[in-house]
C-alpha cells in the first residue's frame, strides 16, 4: 500500500497548526481520581482509612511474616532457618546495611512510615474537605491520629528515637530530623487523648473505636509511667459495658464437645462475630475477599516445627523414623512447618509448670505436644509410636521438635489445601484480656498487687488456671501471663522493650538511661530465656545477640538518602559518632 504524499502534508500542516497552541503541553490526567478530588469528603476520607485498616494485616499474613522478627528478638523464640540470610548471629547480621532477613526488621520502618504518610494525608486535608458536622469531621481525624500513634509506639519501641513526621508533604525533603522518644511519646498521648473522645464506641469489624483507642493509650500512659491514667483508659474498656470475657462456647465449632471456649476465641470465623465480646480491634482478611491479602496467614509454615523433615529423624534402633511419602495424613492434622520461629524452653514448656487444668496447655485440645508426631516408617518397630527426640539428629532437633499452640496457629488452609500452612483469617490486634494485663501492669507499678492479682486472675480464671497471689506478682509474672494468653498477638519485643525504658527511667533493677545500650532489662531477660549467648549453632552460625540490640539500627540507606539533616543512628552500631541531639519539640512544619 502507497501513502499518499498529500495526505501527508495535510497531517503536517494540521500539527503545526496545533502546535502553536500551548493546551496540548499541558499533561492529560490519566484518571479523573486525583489526590485534589478525591479527600474532599468522608467517602475519599474512607478511601485513605481504608487503606489504613488493611495495612495492619501486613505484620502477620505473610510468610516469615514481621510479627516473626519480634519474636525472634525477644524471650520467646530464635530464627530455626538454615540459611545464610537467616537471623541467627545479631552482631554480624543486624547491622545499619543489612539485607536478608533483618530486612523484614527494616519492614517495620518502611511500611511504618509509609502507614504515617497516608494518616498525615487525612490528618493535613481534614479542614480543607467538606462535612455535614464537627463530629463526622472529627471521627475521621480521630481514625487517622490512632494509626499514626499506633505506628510511632511500635518504631520507638523498636528504634528508639526516630523522625516524627506530622503532616503530609507534597515535595521532595531530605532534611528530617531525629525526635526523641519521649517527644514522640507525649506527641502521640495528646493525639489519642483527642481521638478517644471522638472514636466511635460501635463500628463495623476492622474499623478503630473508643476502646481501640482507650487500648493503645493505656499503653502510651504506661510508657509515660502516668499510671494512674493507664488504670482509668483500661477500666473504660472494662468496666464499660461492651466489652467481657468469653467464658462460654460460641460460634463455629459451638456444639463439637472435643474443644472448649479458648479453642472457640481464636477459630478464624469466630475472631469478628458480633457476639465475641472479647476482639476490640480485629484485622479483617478472608478467603476470596476481593481485598484478601495473596497467601494468607503462613502461621503453620511459620510458627510450627519442621517435624515432616523426615530424613534427619531416627527412631531408637537407628532405623529412619519418618517417610515423607507417608507424612501426608499428620501434615493434614497438623500442617506443614518449617520452623522458621522455633519457641524456647521457657515458653514450651517453664511457663506452663504448675498450669493444672489451664486449657491453653490442654494436650487433648489446644496444646500440641511433641508426642503426638509419630513415626510412619512402617520398616521401623516404632511405627506409630510417637517421636522420641533424644535419637533423632541433635541439630536438627532445633526446628523439627517443639510443642505449639495448635489453637492459635492452626489455620485451615483453602489456598493448600493438600499441603496447608496457614490459610486467610482475621486477626486480633488488641483484645480484652490484654486489657486485663496491661492494667494489671499499672496497678503493679504503682505496688497494688491486689488489684494487680484480681486483673490477671480474670484471664487465669477463664482459661481453668490456678490463680496467682498477690505477694507472688511480679513484672516477671506479668510477663509470664503475657506469653501463655498472647502468643502471636503481642509485638514481644516491642512490649519487652517498653518495660526495659520504664525501668530505666525509674532506675529500677540496677538499669539507668545513661548505660541503657550496655545494660538494660529486655537483654537480661533475653539471654535468661533464650539459647543466645550459650554457644549454640544452626547450620555453622551462632546464637549471638548483644544489649544494644533492645533498639534495632536504623537503616542506612534512609540516614543516606536524608542528606539535608541528620537521622541518627542508635548506640552499637557503626556511625553512631554523627548523631547530633534529638528535637525536644514538634513543630507544625514537622
Amino acid at each position: 500500500m502507497k501513502t499518499n504524499p498529500v495526505t501527508i502534508l495535510v497531517v503536517v500542516v494540521i500539527f503545526l497548526a496545533t502546535s502553536c497552541e500551548d493546551d496540548w503541553l499541558k499533561p492529560k490526567p490519566l484518571s479523573i481520581y486525583t489526590i485534589e478530588n478525591v479527600y474532599v469528603d468522608k467517602a475519599g476520607m474512607e478511601s485513605a482509612l481504608l487503606t489504613l485498616r488493611r495495612n495492619l494485616r501486613l505484620e502477620t499474613h505473610e510468610n516469615k511474616s514481621m510479627l516473626c522478627s519480634e519474636l525472634f528478638s525477644s524471650d520467646l523464640a530464635i530464627c530455626g532457618g538454615e540459611q545464610a540470610i537467616d537471623v541467627h548471629n545479631f552482631n554480624i547480621q543486624v547491622t545499619p546495611t543489612a539485607s536478608g532477613d533483618v530486612g523484614i526488621m527494616f519492614n517495620y520502618w518502611n511500611r511504618g512510615y509509609d502507614q504515617i504518610r497516608h494518616a498525615n494525608v487525612i490528618i493535613s486535608r481534614i479542614d480543607n474537605a467538606t462535612w455535614a458536622n464537627e463530629a463526622e469531621k472529627n471521627a475521621v481525624l480521630a481514625e487517622a491520629l490512632f494509626f499514626r500513634a499506633n505506628t510511632y509506639y511500635r518504631l520507638v519501641h523498636q528504634f528508639g528515637d526516630v523522625p516524627f513526621i506530622g503532616k503530609e508533604h507534597t515535595a521532595p525533603k531530605i532534611d528530617f530530623k531525629t525526635h526523641s522518644r519521649n517527644t514522640i511519646l507525649d506527641k502521640i498521648q495528646s493525639d489519642l487523648e483527642f481521638a478517644v473522645e471522638w472514636l466511635p464506641e460501635t463500628v463495623a469489624p476492622g474499623k478503630v473505636n473508643k476502646a481501640a483507642g482507650n487500648h493503645l493509650l493505656t499503653k502510651v500512659y504506661l510508657a509515660n509511667l502516668e499510671f494512674d491514667k493507664a488504670i482509668a483508659a483500661a477500666s473504660a474498656i472494662i468496666d464499660g459495658g461492651k466489652y467481657a470475657l468469653m467464658t462460654e462456647r460460641f460460634g463455629s465449632v459451638a456444639g463439637d464437645d472435643r474443644f472448649n471456649v479458648v479453642w472457640d476465641l481464636h477459630q478464624k470465623e469466630n475472631k469478628s462475630l458480633a457476639s465475641n465480646t472479647e476482639g476490640i480491634l480485629v484485622t479483617q482478611d478472608k478467603f476470596e475477599f476481593a481485598d484478601a491479602r495473596t497467601g494468607g496467614t503462613n502461621t503453620m509454615r511459620n510458627l510450627t516445627p519442621f517435624w515432616s523433615h523426615g530424613s534427619y529423624i531416627k527412631d531408637p534402633d537407628g532405623k529412619q523414623g519418618m517417610l515423607s511419602a507417608n507424612n501426608l495424613p499428620q501434615i493434614l492434622a497438623f500442617g506443614r512447618g518449617v520452623g522458621h520461629v522455633v519457641t524456647t524452653k521457657y515458653f514450651n514448656y517453664e511457663i506452663w509448670e504448675n498450669a493444672g487444668s489451664d486449657l491453653r496447655c490442654d494436650p487433648d485440645t489446644n496444646w500440641m505436644p511433641t508426642s503426638k508426631i509419630r513415626y510412619n516408617n512402617p520398616a521401623s518397630a516404632y511405627f506409630g509410636q510417637p517421636v522420641q527426640i533424644e535419637y533423632s539428629n541433635p541439630y536438627d532437633t532445633l526446628r523439627s521438635f517443639y510443642p505449639w499452640p495448635q489453637y492459635k496457629v492452626y489455620v485451615s488452609d483453602e489456598l493448600r489445601p493438600a499441603i496447608p500452612t496457614g490459610g486467610n483469617a482475621d486477626w486480633y490486634v488488641f483484645r480484652l484480656a490484654e486489657t486485663y494485663l496491661l492494667r494489671a501492669e499499672a496497678y503493679y507499678w504503682k505496688n497494688d498487687l491486689s488489684n494487680a492479682a484480681a486483673d490477671i486472675n480474670k484471664v487465669r480464671t477463664r482459661a481453668l488456671a490456678p490463680t496467682v497471689d498477690a505477694a507472688d506478682v511480679t513484672i516477671e509474672y506479668i510477663l509470664d501471663e503475657r506469653a501463655r494468653e498472647l502468643y502471636y498477638e503481642e509485638p514481644r519485643k516491642t512490649e519487652l522493650t517498653r518495660i526495659a525504658f520504664m525501668m530505666a527511667e525509674q532506675n529500677l533493677g540496677g538499669y539507668n538511661l545513661a548505660s541503657f545500650s550496655e545494660k538494660n532489662y529486655w537483654y537480661d531477660r533475653v539471654i535468661a530465656k533464650t539459647p543466645y549467648n550459650t554457644g549454640l549453632e544452626w547450620a555453622a552460625n551462632a546464637y549471638i545477640i548483644s544489649a544494644y540490640h533492645v533498639l534495632w539500627p536504623v537503616p542506612q540507606n534512609e540516614i543516606d538518602a536524608n542528606s539535608g539533616a541528620r537521622i541518627n543512628q542508635n548506640r552499637g552500631y557503626q556511625g553512631v559518632e554523627l548523631n547530633v541531639e534529638p528535637l525536644t519539640e514538634i513543630t507544625d512544619e514537622q
